[in-house]
């Protein structure tokens, strides 16, 4: 009996100190944001947590997950700023007046995120500064051509 109810205080302990290193690692390493998926109505399914940049992807961290990984990463690529608007009055009670709520859509999945200040500058000029798909696809034929044109010429 002696051996379970030690097993059990090491298992707590282990999950208290992943959760203070996500909370303390993770939180000071990024931006503070709010998230939620949608669809959702009223004041439903918001997420405390914080995003950090990483060349082409963004990556949120719940505040309150275990997972040493990222929660979600965003592909710059693949993500468009569809809206943004202020918060709700119900909102007000845990989100500050001061941010603002950005609409996103990631591939097929639509966010809505909580973030003011430079941060909101910051994600905005993020997903705005994406390559244009159609470009880089135009560029990536264009060199294949160009490939092809030198094999045939023997260069």
């Amino acid at each position: 009996m002696d051996i379970i109810i030690w097993v059990l205080i090491m298992l707590a302990a282990l999950i208290l100190l992943l959760a203070a290193w996500r909370f303390f690692t993770q939180r000071a390493r990024g931006t503070v944001v709010i998230l939620r998926g949608l669809p959702h109505s009223g004041t439903h399914g918001w997420r405390h947590g914080s995003i950090r940049y990483n060349g082409e992807e963004v990556s949120y961290y719940k505040l309150r997950s275990l997972s040493p990984g990222a929660d979600l990463i965003l592909n710059r690529k693949v993500t468009e700023l569809i809206g943004r608007r202020k918060p709700t009055p119900e909102e007000l009670d845990f989100i500050p007046a001061h941010v603002h709520i950005l609409e996103i859509l990631s591939a097929e999945d639509r966010f809505e995120v909580g973030i003011g200040g430079p941060g909101e500058m910051a994600l905005t000029a993020w997903i705005e500064a994406a390559p244009d798909r159609r470009r880089e696809r135009s560029s990536h034929e264009e060199l294949k051509r160009n490939i092809t044109r030198r094999q045939s010429r023997g260069l």
